[in-house]
């Protein structure tokens, strides 16, 4: 027993009988410099001027435009107009609108459809829901013309056709989800993308499914998490569990599939977003997404040819040489070859602190053409890209549509002709 005493004795002494220094432990995990994992290389910011003038460019004509982004691969090229004075005017409560044929077709969030000769002059118009339908909460409708056919899509989960001539229904489906892509038409196929980033492909004849794909989705969603493009016989589509996929149209099967990654996982935004998928006549895709990334992938393989920290969920605008497009209150250009930045400038004129974001950018015969979200239109000279200047357009700007070097702007409650 005293054995045990004497022990447990020395032990004390050893342990607390001498004055010593403790160990602050907040200065000790506070010492050292913090160890950054990832770092910050968003270019969206930063001022680029490597290229002066955008001289040599090739221009296209539209003769139509029956669905968003002008075709099946998103294409949208520089166009011969000049935006010096509008032409004409029309009060429309509108959301979409496209041009088939000679005719303007619009629909607006109480499913009011009115087709409109291209002088804007009112020839049919249809409702779709009863008032009952809809007076708690706005439809969306994605809508697209083929063989004479208007095919809308909406968020309660139906698809319908109409006869463009009469607007007669022609056949109607409903699908319990609601849609949310862009749609696209190819081989008499329609394909579109549901919430639950299920991809599905309708006969146009007759609304049967041929089949469905689903994929991955998560709880927190975006429109623009949904985007589609075609180029020959592939289909590309995003959706918002933040992947790409390129499925065979022929064959029904899957070519590749991709997953987008964060620059940085500190700042990983909750909803996935895109632009709309390019595709040029090379069969390269290019598209940018709100994770911080513009990209250029090969569509056969889905090989990356190149990606740049820099960013915009808006269309592109694509030339022979550049991609163009718009981030808030800037443009920048990007080589399609090896994705070098040449350009980026703020272009904000506005003399209040209001928050302007560019909403779309066309390249016309002289100038570069940039809207903003307050109706406001940039114009960027080609020639000297120091020189540009600010004018009023409309109270909004929501869309436009190029047609026979005509300009046609949605401005949710009026379509202005220029």
């Amino acid at each position: 027993m005293k054995i045990i005493l004497y022990v447990f004795f020395l032990f004390l002494i050893a342990c607390g009988g001498t004055k010593e220094e403790l160990v602050d432990i907040k200065s000790f995990t506070n010492q050292g410099e913090k160890i950054v994992l990832v770092q910050k290389k968003n270019l969206n910011s930063i001022d680029v001027k490597v290229i002066k003038n955008l001289k040599k460019t090739k221009y296209h004509s539209y003769k139509e435009w029956s669905q968003s982004h002008q075709n099946k691969n998103n294409l949208i090229y520089p166009v011969r107009i000049f935006l010096e004075k509008k032409n004409k005017s029309v009060s429309k409560n509108i959301d979409k609108f496209i041009i088939y044929k000679n005719k303007i077709i619009t629909i607006n969030n109480k499913s009011k459809i009115n087709i409109l000769d291209t002088n804007l002059k009112t020839l049919k118009s249809k409702k779709i829901y009863k008032r009952k339908i809809y007076k708690n909460y706005n439809i969306d409708f994605k809508i697209i013309a083929f063989k004479n056919k208007l095919l809308v899509a909406d968020s309660l989960g139906n698809i319908h056709a109409f006869n463009i001539t009469n607007l007669d229904t022609v056949w109607k489906k409903n699908f319990g989800v609601p849609f949310k892509s862009n749609l696209k038409v190819h081989s008499n196929n329609l394909y579109l993308i549901n919430s639950n980033s299920k991809i599905y492909s309708i006969n146009t004849d007759n609304g049967k499914l041929n089949w469905s794909f689903e994929t991955a989705s998560r709880d927190l969603k975006d429109n623009k998490s949904y985007q589609i493009a075609i180029f020959n016989n592939d289909l590309v589509f995003t959706n918002d569990n933040a992947e790409i996929y390129c499925l065979d149209l022929k064959k029904n099967n899957i070519n590749w599939s991709l997953v987008f990654q964060t620059s940085n996982f500190e700042n990983k935004p909750l909803l996935f977003k895109s632009s709309p998928i390019s595709i040029d006549k090379n069969g390269y895709i290019f598209l940018s997404t709100n994770y911080g990334y513009t990209y250029a992938i090969d569509i056969k393989t889905g090989l990356i040819k190149w990606s740049k920290p820099i960013y915009s969920t808006n269309r592109f605008i694509i030339t022979e040489k550049y991609l163009i497009n718009s981030w808030k209150d800037r443009v920048f250009m990007i080589n399609k070859t090896n994705g070098k930045i040449v350009f980026n400038k703020n272009l904000s004129m506005s003399k209040n602190k209001k928050k302007i974001l560019f909403k779309d950018v066309i390249v016309g015969n002289n100038w570069i053409y940039i809207f903003d979200n307050k109706g406001f239109k940039i114009a960027l000279d080609k020639n000297n890209f120091n020189k540009y200047s600010r004018s009023k357009v409309a109270r909004n700007y929501e869309d436009s549509i190029i047609y026979n070097n005509n300009l046609y702007i949605n401005t949710k409650n009026s379509i202005l002709k220029y």
